[in-house]
Formats: C-alpha cells, sequence, structure tokens
C-alpha cells in the first residue's frame, strides 16, 4: 500500500483524497436521475404547463405527475402559480443554475 501511495504521490490517504459529496448535492442528483422528473424539468424550463397537459405529454397518470411535481417543489426547482382549482408549474431556472454550479465545484 506504501509503495502504492508513494507511486500516486500521496502522502495521507484520508487527508488528500475528498470523497464527500454535500447532502444537498446528492439529493439533487438522486432527484434528477429519474427520467420522468427530469423529462419534467426540460419541459417546463420555457413554459407554464397544469398538472394534466405535463401528464399527458410524458404519457404518465396525473397522480404520479403530481407525486413528481411535489418532490421538485419540495426543492424549489418548480414555480407554481393557481389559476382558479388549476395550478401550473415552471422550471426554477435560478435554482436549477445553482445546484449546477454546486455539481460543477464538487465534481470538476
Amino acid at each position: 500500500m506504501q509503495k502504492c501511495l508513494a507511486s500516486c504521490e500521496i502522502l495521507d490517504l484520508e487527508e488528500e483524497i475528498e470523497t464527500e459529496i454535500s447532502p444537498e448535492l446528492t439529493n439533487f442528483i438522486k432527484v434528477l436521475s429519474n427520467p420522468i422528473r427530469a423529462g419534467i424539468i426540460k419541459m417546463l424550463k420555457k413554459r407554464w404547463m397544469c398538472v394534466c397537459l405535463i401528464a399527458k405529454a410524458l404519457n404518465q397518470d396525473q397522480t404520479l405527475i403530481s407525486h413528481h411535481l411535489r418532490t421538485l417543489k419540495n426543492m424549489n426547482l418548480l414555480h407554481e402559480r393557481r389559476e382558479g382549482k388549476l395550478r401550473f408549474y415552471k422550471t426554477n431556472m435560478e435554482e436549477l443554475k445553482k445546484y449546477l454550479s454546486i455539481l460543477e465545484k464538487e465534481l470538476f
């Protein structure tokens, strides 16, 4: 092991190699790794849409879409507006960019 560490020019394995990723970033990656949520983020980046249209566009049940919207909203990745009983959603680009910036700093 010492020879390997020396070859890699590492003096103290625990001190010199960072492996921890912030819980906030881990949660963001987990949330966006779901293809439905990633699709919602992409679909709503330039437009407001209601749950029924999102569900139709993704060919999914409204209940399932509502669950995913709630997850995205809890991370502040969506804006929400109400018109009567309808709710419309749009991607919160500022928050998305914040997470992407954190991702870039942590991994690059």
